[in-house]
């Protein structure tokens, strides 16, 4: 049994790589507000290691300053706020996602990043690109998507610190194949979509 469920698993995966491979590569848009008003070359260096992080993925992010018509119909809305209102402490940040496991916006809390990158040797800015690229992933992988081992996992602590410093703390291979097909499956709706409302 155990082995069978293992076959599953990895035909799933498989599948999903294949399909990403045929039709190329995916693509999504982020909308990115700064409420906090962190400095903008703190932004504009998390956003780059979030890109990084997605492409190492094989997933292209694009930056917007505004929401819209996105080609593709992927968008989703990020925010910097300074606090959680109601969320314990060592958050840093949420992803609003529905019983359905899909949504569109997630808030980052950077007083958690503050404080992190006060008791390390790790950049704020470091630390903020990561967890974007977490959150970002909640709503790419959808719900219980915290894993044991990477960038989904639910904590982190020194030893995650050490592999953001060294550029190691990414999306294992199954979440890679998982958002790529989610992407490329919502590409195709969009396109099937755009086809029906010209006629």
């Amino acid at each position: 049994m155990f082995r069978n469920s293992w076959i599953l698993i990895l035909t799933f995966v498989l599948s999903a790589f294949v399909e990403v491979a045929a039709q190329g590569r995916p693509q999504f848009t982020v909308v990115l507000y700064n409420d906090a008003g962190i400095p903008e070359r703190v932004v504009n260096k998390a956003k780059a290691i979030t890109e990084n992080i997605y492409r190492d993925a094989g997933v292209d992010l694009v930056w917007k300053n505004r929401a819209g018509s996105v080609p593709g119909g992927t968008e989703f809305f990020l925010r910097i706020v300074p606090r959680s209102l109601n969320l314990p402490g060592e958050d840093f940040g949420i992803a609003f996602v529905g019983s359905d496991g899909r949504g569109v916006q997630a808030d980052v809390f950077y007083s958690g990043i503050d404080r992190m990158a006060k008791d390390s040797s790790v950049s704020p800015a470091e630390i903020m690109g990561h967890v974007m690229a977490h959150e970002l992933g909640h709503l790419l992988l959808g719900m219980n998507s915290h894993s044991p081992l990477g960038i989904m996992q639910s904590r982190w602590s020194a030893r995650q610190l050490r592999q953001m410093s060294m550029g190691t703390l990414k999306f294992d291979n199954w979440q890679s194949g998982i958002i790529g097909s989610r992407l490329l499956r919502a590409h195709d709706m969009h396109q099937v979509e755009a086809e029906l409302r010209a006629y």
